[in-house]
């Protein structure tokens, strides 16, 4: 009995080394894992050096984080901080004042690019934007006037803002065209539609484009929404058919918005429209006709400002949520991966590894156990044997004399 249980403990010793050697004798990327790197930040600095793009810097750079952005942008620093802004930079350069703004993702850059757009006018004063990567990136004239080349009379090379935009941009890293958010592609595509949506990752952003949404719909879950305008009529006659209320869609009246907004769980969803639903029953009846909020999916649509409901719900009925179901991979399919080859070698390199160890391990697992059993036998059987109080007798005479009794020789 003792016998088997050092055994099964030897068993169980040679069991966790070998699967301890297992773990190790794996690829490094085994199961797929996903491999982070680390990068370090860049310098906001080395964006807006002392002189860009021949404009000599008329003042020190000033840099800002996300706690103290209000003093770089006032009242909207809510709204940068919606869209992820995490650090900014700002440099006079005459009587232009060129900003940076550094998002944690790319789609808030994206989202500050379209929320202010590519040239906006403002009373006395207009400035230009762009975004690269996870860049936004503002030049604004601060002496109150407004610049552009044709007031200016020179060419669009040589219009002082584009340099200077152009300069910061050439150091940011290149757009790609997965910077923009994929739920841009569910806007229905139609002549009538504007061709700049905006782009909104908090709830301030959106009542600034669409007022009373900010306790209306709650950005849960990291979610995102977009705007767009659609110009619509209102027809002569009521038609129930879809495909005739969207060709029907076009004209100088004022443009309807639409709002989609994208929750990452159904749960966010069913939340958002029963919110939506109580809020709509609390209006009046005719209040209720200028509104339309639907659920397709984890999308939750609305259409706001028209002047013809049918037009305006076959917009909305047009939108459709992306439901995608894919093969991982089909068994009559060979797989594409193009490190499969290796991937299998590795995998009959491993299991022959495991089982060379554990057979080197049962091997060297017995020679112990068979060595240990032996010593103890043998010290076991000496153990044993005694002299009976040292009484033993040497037979000196021979053996013919004590078979045959004879007597002793005398001397």
């Amino acid at each position: 009995m003792r016998h088997q249980k050092w055994f099964l403990a030897l068993a169980a010793m040679a069991s966790l080394f070998a699967a301890s050697l297992s773990v190790h004798a794996q690829p490094p990327n085994a199961g797929n894992q996903p491999v982070i790197a680390v990068t370090t930040e860049r310098p906001l600095a080395e964006l807006l050096p002392d002189k860009l793009a021949g404009v000599k810097a008329t003042g020190d750079i000033k840099q800002f984080n996300a706690d103290n952005l209000a003093e770089l942008v006032g009242d909207e620093a809510t709204i940068y901080r919606e869209y992820y802004v995490r650090r900014a930079a700002a440099r006079q350069y005459g009587v232009f004042l060129v900003e940076v703004f550094e998002s944690s993702h790319p789609f808030g850059a994206y989202g500050l690019f379209t929320f202010h757009g590519p040239l906006i006018q403002m009373p006395k004063t207009s400035y230009i934007a762009t975004y690269r990567a996870n860049y936004w990136v503002r030049v604004m004239p601060t002496d109150g006037k407004s610049y552009n080349s044709q007031s200016l009379s020179a060419k669009p090379i040589d219009f002082i803002p584009e340099k200077l935009m152009g300069a910061v941009a050439q150091k940011l890293p290149e757009l790609k065209l997965d910077h923009r958010p994929v739920i841009l592609h569910s806007l229905p595509e139609l002549p009538s539609a504007s061709s700049h949506p905006s782009y909104f990752l908090g709830p301030e952003s959106l009542n600034l484009a669409v007022p009373g949404t900010r306790d209306l719909y709650a950005f849960n879950g990291d979610a995102e929404a977009v705007v767009a305008e659609y110009k619509i009529n209102k027809p002569a006659e009521d038609v129930n058919n879809q495909t005739a209320n969207l060709k029907k869609i076009s004209g100088a009246a004022p443009p309807m918005k639409l709002v989609i907004i994208e929750y990452h769980t159904p749960q966010f969803a069913y939340d958002a429209i029963n919110r939506a639903n109580e809020f709509i029953n609390s209006l009046p009846e005719a209040e209720q006709q200028h509104i339309i909020v639907k659920r397709e999916g984890n999308y939750i649509v609305e259409a706001v400002s028209f002047s013809d409901r049918n037009a305006a719900q076959a917009i909305v009925d047009a939108v459709q949520y992306p439901y995608g179901v894919q093969w991982l991979h089909h068994p009559s399919i060979p797989s594409p991966d193009p490190f499969r080859a290796q991937k299998a070698a590795q995998m009959l390199l491993s299991t022959f590894s495991l089982l060379g160890v554990l057979l080197g391990s049962v091997l060297v697992a017995g020679c112990i156990f068979g060595t240990t059993m032996f010593l103890k036998r043998r010290k076991h059987m000496q153990a044993a044997f005694s002299d009976a109080g040292q009484m033993l007798r040497l037979e000196i005479d021979p053996f013919e004399k004590t078979i045959l009794g004879l007597p002793p020789k005398r001397d």
